[in-house]
């Protein structure tokens, strides 16, 4: 009895333990995902005016988020016009800029906006429109397994 005692003791410690997270918040919902120590995020999304893909790059970090890449298929309304390469059908502009511990964007439904991080899709779009933070931030461990979408 006095094992089991412990080992639910122990295991109420350990998630409690803050992690480094990703918080995802999109019209009131919100989820979290534990970071590594760099993880990528990508941003994918339909420019609203030429209807094309656009996908933008930022490494994470427990300190916060750097945006390092922009992919863009039209010079357009909105669109950069300065570019490194051309890779495909996309035109590359390279960075490496702090953004600090969060960014937002404002979508709607014709952005059909998904993100992901290290490959992994964590947020598709619903059919409405809506600010989408992201944030970096340490919650407990038991937030990133409890809120996570």
């Amino acid at each position: 009895m006095k094992k089991f005692f412990l080992f639910l003791i122990t295991l109420f410690i350990l998630l409690l333990i803050p992690v480094s997270s990703v918080r995802v918040e999109f019209a009131g919902s919100v989820c979290y995902y534990p970071i590594e120590s760099n993880s990528t995020l990508e941003v994918h999304y339909t420019h609203s005016v030429s209807l094309t893909k656009v996908v933008d790059v930022y490494n994470v970090f427990p300190g916060g988020l750097y945006f390092t890449q922009e992919r863009w298929q039209e010079f357009l309304a909105g669109q950069p016009v300065d570019f490194d390469y051309k890779s495909g059908p996309f035109y590359v502009k390279n960075a490496h800029e702090f953004l600090g511990k969060s960014w937002s964007y404002w979508f709607i439904p014709v952005n059909n906006v998904t993100i992901t991080l290290n490959g992994r899709v964590l947020f598709k779009q619903p059919p409405r429109e809506g600010v989408l933070e992201i944030k970096v931030e340490r919650i407990p461990f038991i937030m990133s397994i409890i809120r996570r979408c």
